[in-house]
């Protein structure tokens, strides 16, 4: 039997309620958005948009998980810590191209709340073999100190007007991160 997500319907509809959820996301903030609402711009029924998805937040962790999907891949064969300059350099490269909703997914706080579904280390290829030297049930912990180090820098630049260059930026990301204060 077909599955509804082979056929070219299905397909162009659920891009039709991603773009139009995109828009109104870079519109405003995610708690205003209703499904009432993004069917009538995307000129479908609210039931149509329930074949798609469960809720808005299955809609919002679907879009936050491509932008993602789409951040990691030109790292996707890095390895930690030997590749923590391509990482990082990837990291401001991407949020500096990306367009307001993208940035917005990757950097922002309270603005786009990420959903809270957790990421399993399987998700994220770049770091599944070379931090096995750590313990597996605190690998999690140095993704997340990766991510937060790197995010709060990077919003933290950009709030002050990105008066450094980029590429100071990146060599002063990299020492914290890898020496921390030393």
């Amino acid at each position: 039997m077909r599955k509804p997500q082979d056929d070219l319907r299905y397909r162009k509809t659920e891009a039709l309620i991603q773009k139009n959820f995109r828009e109104m996301l870079a519109e405003m903030d995610y708690q205003q958005i209703t499904i009432q609402e993004l069917a009538l711009r995307a000129q479908i029924n609210r039931k149509t948009f329930y074949l798609h998805y469960a809720s808005m937040d299955d809609l919002l962790h679907k879009v936050q998980a491509d932008t993602i999907k789409r951040f990691l891949e030109p790292v996707k064969d890095a390895r930690f810590p030997d590749d923590l300059e391509k990482i990082v350099h990837n990291c401001y490269e991407f949020s500096e191209s990306s367009d307001k909703l993208d940035e917005k997914i990757l950097n922002s706080k309270g603005h786009c709340p990420i959903a809270e579904t957790q990421i399993e280390s399987g998700d994220i290829p770049c770091f599944a073999e070379d931090y096995a030297r750590y313990p597996a049930d605190k690998r999690h912990y140095l993704l997340l100190y990766i991510n937060s180090c790197l995010s709060s820098i990077y919003r933290q630049w950009v709030k002050g007007g990105r008066k450094e260059p980029m590429e100071d930026m990146i060599q002063f990301s990299i020492r914290l991160i890898s020496h921390g204060l030393l």
